[in-house]
């Protein structure tokens, strides 16, 4: 178990805009009870529901937020060093946080970083065969090493993670752990739910087709839990901090060119110019279709609760390979 002292979609606006920060004891000063900070909106929703209403709850990033280049603000930074527990994913996708967390670790914050906990696959072996025409690593200082950290975008993972927080909220607030128990048997029913839903949705796409192109390297946990492929990635590696050269986008472009493939995929967190420009390198109609990968997406979206984004990115990779 990862446990480092340092430092739901559900309202989460709210949260942000109530949360004040309390000096050393680890609540909200307006409501005295233990403040969990997530960093991400997907580790909010699972730590929102296990935790109730007898923690307050804060996340860092808003829906949209890409993680791997969110920097907490001022107050954010001061808030966690005063938090009970700070959950994190950890195998560097909170890239930019990282020296927050350390500064905090100072101060006796307990963070947990609960990716390494939930089985991380190698990059080389999760994410399929990334097509570059030269070859190179990412560049300085982008590279997550060894492990993929989007862990989150296997179910079976995040109904395991539910367990862990409940856990880690018992330990971290001296509260009793049977009720964080009790809500995390339900948030992992509900996220394997999830997982079995998409597997009837994205049955309907042949085997032919269930090739993935997106925008960097998201999409290895929801390749393997879904019998699908990764052709290709226009980021090279998996942060989003990277840069793709033209050589990098006219190889995807001939891969893809010599595939049925319908759709390319971007995400909500990053711009989609750079898929773009694949698609129309490849001189058929692709349409680009954006998913839900670092991050819940917001009210109204389908994808503003995690069991929501499992579904919709279902929905959304099959009609796209189908071509509706």
């Amino acid at each position: 178990m990862k446990v480092r002292s340092f430092l739901a979609p559900v309202a989460v606006a709210a949260l942000l805009a109530t949360s004040v920060a309390a000096c050393g004891s680890g609540s909200s000063a307006s409501t005295d009870k233990p403040r969990v900070i997530a960093t991400t909106t997907i580790l909010g929703d699972l730590v929102s529901q296990v935790a109730g209403d007898s923690v307050e709850v804060e996340v860092l990033m808003p829906p949209g937020a890409d993680p791997h280049e969110f920097e907490a603000s001022v107050a954010q930074a001061a808030r966690i060093r005063s938090a009970s527990l700070v959950v994190a994913n950890g195998l560097g996708l909170e890239e930019r946080l990282e020296g927050t967390l350390e500064a905090a670790s100072a101060d006796g914050v307990t963070v947990y970083e609960v990716g390494p906990e939930l089985d991380p696959q190698p990059m080389e072996e999760e994410s399929g065969e990334h097509l570059e025409a030269e070859a190179g690593a990412e560049p300085e200082g982008h590279d997550h090493g060894e492990f993929d950290p989007h862990v989150w975008l296997d179910p079976d993972r995040m109904a395991m993670a539910a367990g862990l927080v409940a856990t880690q909220l018992a330990d971290a607030t001296g509260l009793d752990p049977a009720p964080f128990q009790e809500r995390a048997a339900r948030y992992a029913a509900d996220a394997i739910a999830a997982g079995q839903e998409a597997d009837a949705i994205l049955a309907a796409v042949p085997a032919d087709q269930r090739l993935l192109v997106t925008n960097h390297d998201a999409l290895g946990y929801f390749a393997r839990r879904f019998n699908l492929t990764v052709l290709g990635t226009v980021i090279p590696g998996g942060s989003t901090l990277a840069e793709p050269s033209a050589a990098d986008i006219s190889a995807l472009a001939d891969a893809l060119a010599a595939t049925d493939v319908n759709a390319v995929f971007s995400e909500n967190t990053v711009s989609p110019r750079l898929v773009e420009a694949v698609a129309t390198e490849v001189g058929r109609n692709i349409i680009v279709v954006e998913l839900f990968t670092d991050s819940l997406g917001e009210p109204g979206s389908g994808a503003d609760t995690y069991a929501g984004l499992i579904t919709t990115d279902a929905t959304l990779v099959a009609n796209g390979l189908l071509g509706r």
